[in-house]
């Protein structure tokens, strides 16, 4: 997606419908808050006796606050910068969490490391501002989303382009459960030592039963949805495209809906596609440019599908289609 240089920012293809869902996200869930009071509450009729109950609280609560007004202070003043001012293609060169658009040094916030690998490979960006204090706005190819970015002086090493990572989000899962996994594990290899080393007395043999089964059974549900994530890693194949294009999709109350299209596959015909939980930027993606990109030979079935040159792919469904 290329945006128009000579409308504002925030009339360019999906860009307002992202800062809609960063909006969305920033505001506060003040029903969410009313836990707070009810442990108070519980506090205080225990009298008091301890202040792990509201410490707690308290730092769960200060800490989705925290998160709520980072997220809002960022949409306050993205939303003028997009009305003032049109996206502007930049030369630019990735250094770690830092780019050089042009002369201007920017470090990006929250970007994950996949997305900025997309700078690395395309040195391009597009660039709202900086303003008065500093702050920008950063697109990439590929994605309409709006990143923050403030102006730095030093930028650091140059960093290479690597091949583009279509599972990094099951991946980043995959590790997390593994490594809870080993966590849980090495708990309880602690407690069989521990048991052997010192047997329970035959009148605490609940007691005992009870803390391995809080160490088992999570253990073993670990393992299960780890294992059903590393069957869920695809290997390296090509990309192939197909004509295609998706309905109409409201996208204002949700940035991943259940989206249905059509396609024509080789040596079959026109199928219907059924995308259920299908990201905006590959929904305008297939919108724009009336194609559908398809990892491996193209079939009937569950398939995946996404966009080559940008970390994004997700399962789609293709059934022969229906007859009027």
């Amino acid at each position: 997606m290329i945006p128009v240089t000579s409308l504002p920012a925030i009339e360019c293809d999906s860009t307002p419908l992202h800062l809609a869902h960063l909006r969305d996200r920033a505001r506060v869930p003040w029903w969410w808050l009313l836990w707070l009071a009810v442990l108070v509450g519980v506090h205080a009729a225990a009298g008091w006796e301890g202040t792990d109950t509201a410490g707690l609280a308290i730092g769960l609560t200060s800490w989705v606050g925290w998160t709520i007004w980072r997220r809002l202070r960022s949409v306050r003043w993205a939303e003028p910068l997009l009305r003032e001012q049109p996206w502007l293609p930049l030369a630019a060169t990735l250094h770690g969490r830092r780019i050089v658009a042009g002369e201007t040094v920017l470090a990006l916030r929250g970007m994950p490391r996949q997305v900025r690998n997309v700078i690395a490979r395309t040195g391009q960006v597009w660039l709202v501002g900086p303003d008065s204090r500093g702050r920008a706005l950063v697109r990439v190819e590929g994605s309409g989303r709006p990143w923050p970015a403030r102006v730095r002086r030093r930028a650091g090493r140059a960093s290479l382009p690597r091949q583009v990572d279509h599972q990094w989000r099951e991946r980043r899962v995959f590790r997390v459960a593994a490594g809870f996994a080993v966590l849980f594990a090495a708990a309880l290899a602690a407690l069989v030592v521990g048991t052997v080393i010192e047997p329970p007395p035959s009148e605490d043999l609940g007691e005992a039963f009870f803390v391995y089964g809080i160490v088992v059974v999570p253990l073993v549900m670990v393992v299960v949805r780890a294992r059903a994530l590393r069957s869920h890693l695809r290997g390296e194949a090509n990309w192939y495209p197909l004509p295609g294009a998706v309905d109409d999709a409201d996208f204002a109350e949700d940035d991943e809906l259940c989206v249905r299209g059509w396609t024509v596959l080789p040596e079959i015909g026109p199928v219907e596609v059924e995308i259920p939980a299908c990201p905006l930027d590959l929904y305008t993606d297939i919108w724009f440019h009336r194609r559908i990109w398809v990892l491996g030979p193209p079939r009937l079935g569950e398939v995946v599908i996404g966009m080559p040159e940008f970390p994004l792919a997700v399962e789609a469904l293709f059934s022969p289609k229906s007859l009027p």
